[in-house]
């Protein structure tokens, strides 16, 4: 299946997700702990779940959190786990890899390189109804060994709508390169349909500094739709 059809899936199922809740039964929403490709500091509460191309989610008791991603990654782990040692800081570790990306570029550890195991520190130093912050450094080890850090902020100025920012940086001590990459974009969260949120935006592919500025093809589309729902309440 491509990943074009992942899409259009988790989109249809949206969509029947919003007519069953007018018509049989009412889904009571949770929140995404992600913001583009960097990690919230919070976790859900027990048994939230978070289901998107980015992250795949269900928060078990005790502050635990098992997570996947089926395009790109979070956090740049792709499948993995999470614990909330408090509400402003979590720690996560998995496998440093993509599963799959889409066509026009890929984000973190592509899909191209060995897997590796990742880890992650992830600290909101603000979180705030209108805005939010998370700090996270992360180190990958294996075939290839890279550290840097990343750094989410997401920006609510209305019920209806966010603004979402990233920057990373990174350092490849196998070939001595550094890389970074950046994201801006637009959350769309309806209050009529809280369980549901549409992301979008402008992506600049990781790479070397240099290619930051002379690169047009470097900058690609970000979409993504994410469900959410409380299943116990």
């Amino acid at each position: 299946m491509s990943t074009l059809t992942r899409f259009k899936t988790v989109s249809a199922f949206a969509v029947f997700l919003f007519s069953a809740n007018g018509s049989a039964f009412t889904i009571e929403s949770a929140n995404p702990t992600h913001y583009f490709y960097t990690p919230t500091a919070y976790l859900n509460s027990e048994f939230d779940m978070v289901g998107s191309l980015r992250e795949a989610s269900f928060t078990l008791p005790h502050k635990l959190q098992g997570h996947t991603s089926i395009v790109d990654n979070v956090g740049r782990i792709c499948f993995g786990a999470r614990y909330g040692i408090m509400s402003t800081l979590s720690v996560g570790a998995g496998l440093a890899w993509s599963f799959s990306t889409f066509p026009w570029g890929g984000h973190g550890i592509h899909h191209e390189f060995e897997p590796r195991f990742g880890t992650f520190l992830c600290w909101g130093p603000v979180i705030e109804d209108h805005f939010e912050m998370s700090l996270t450094p992360h180190m990958q080890v294996g075939s290839r060994f890279s550290m840097g850090s990343d750094v989410g902020m997401m920006i609510t100025p209305s019920n209806y709508w966010s603004i979402i920012g990233e920057f990373g940086f990174s350092f490849d001590f196998y070939d001595m390169e550094p890389y970074i990459n950046t994201v801006w974009g637009a959350r769309v969260h309806p209050p009529q349909i809280p369980f549901l949120s549409f992301d979008g935006g402008l992506d600049f592919v990781e790479s070397r500094p240099e290619y930051f500025a002379q690169s047009r093809h470097a900058f690609r589309p970000f979409i993504d739709a994410i469900f959410t729902m409380k299943t116990m309440r």
